[in-house]
């Protein structure tokens, strides 16, 4: 079983004071519990064997360098583990220990550049958690307060802000909304979904906002009531500079997104990948609407699979009982 010690990157300096030590054969001995591989100790002996050649004499130099690091590998790990323990006796944090890879992640924008992502999808739920609840979100997911909802008793309203590849969206969604199965959502409350349009002009941007903000307003039947006439947050016009609207084109200048706002809050795994799924078929289709077509007749125009029409269609018949023939108010809050 192979273990390693840190070795710190010496200078020249103190790799030709290194040198000049072992020429002495200042031999020393180095703890079971820092033994490094054989192939790594010649590897770094060599390399400071090379930046301090001028101080060598001894055919036994290589070795004696290798005594060198292997004591003071050792000799740091022992000063941490002693100063580790006074901070822990004086009550002190640990000004040793640095921050995970996971911790600076998440220190880090979250933009597709950060994790590299060729194609990302961005969602942002609003919901209220349970009071004194905390979430332990993956690296790709953010959590903030959001003073926009209107708290129910004993919960607390939160934001959560996810960045996910999209040939991974299905699974980790998935499991994200897991972990949030007992928040609770109320009208206040919105989905927003941004669609990644990195290597797209402006203009070609703007154009597709207004031919989507045209399928978001005929279209509008299968969102909630409390959605269709929200003009404070998800406005159905289109706009260069207000930010409040369904389909937000001041996303594309700050995130090089298109942020849609439209869809009311909600904490379920099927209707947000419906949602998100009829989105990015209206980003790619061509041309709007036609006839001025709304509903039903404008969700026929839309080249959905058998399985996506009839949960849309369901979802029409929820949120619209008065279409229906049926004097049975809807009681959907999502």
């Amino acid at each position: 079983m192979r273990k390693y010690i840190a070795i710190p990157v010496y200078s020249e300096g103190t790799a030709q004071s290194i040198a000049f030590r072992t020429h002495r054969e200042m031999r020393y001995s180095m703890p079971s519990s820092s033994f490094i591989d054989e192939y790594s100790q010649a590897l770094w002996a060599r390399s400071f064997a090379q930046r301090a050649k001028p101080f060598m004499t001894s055919s036994g130099t290589v070795n004696h360098i290798l005594d060198v690091l292997r004591y003071r590998g050792a000799q740091k790990y022992n000063d941490r583990i002693h100063q580790r323990r006074l901070a822990k006796q004086l009550g002190r944090c640990d000004p040793l220990v640095r921050p995970s890879l996971l911790a600076r992640m998440r220190d880090q924008p979250l933009t597709p550049q950060t994790f590299r992502y060729d194609r990302a999808i961005g969602v942002e739920i609003e919901c209220m958690k349970p009071v004194g609840k905390e979430v332990e979100v993956p690296i790709w997911a953010r959590a903030k307060g959001d003073g926009s909802i209107r708290q129910a008793p004993n919960t607390e309203g939160v934001e959560y802000a996810i960045l996910i590849k999209r040939s991974e969206l299905e699974h980790r969604l998935y499991k994200f909304c897991g972990l949030i199965s007992d928040h609770r959502v109320n009208t206040s409350c919105g989905l927003h979904v941004h669609i990644d349009c990195r290597g797209r002009t402006e203009d070609d941007v703007r154009k597709i906002a207004k031919k989507m903000t045209a399928w978001m307003i005929a279209l509008r039947e299968f969102v909630p009531e409390s959605r269709r006439n929200n003009t404070d947050y998800a406005a159905l016009s289109f706009s260069e500079t207000n930010r409040y609207r369904a389909v937000n084109f001041t996303a594309f200048r700050k995130y090089k997104t298109l942020e849609i706002r439209l869809h009311s809050g909600t904490v379920d795994y099927t209707k947000i990948i419906a949602w998100i799924r009829l989105v990015e078929l209206l980003f790619v289709i061509n041309g709007k609407p036609k006839g001025g077509a709304e509903g039903v007749a404008a969700l026929s125009q839309l080249p959905l699979t058998e399985y996506e029409r009839s949960y849309w269609l369901k979802r029409h018949q929820q949120l619209n009982p008065g279409h229906y023939n049926s004097s049975t108010p809807s009681t959907e809050t999502e």
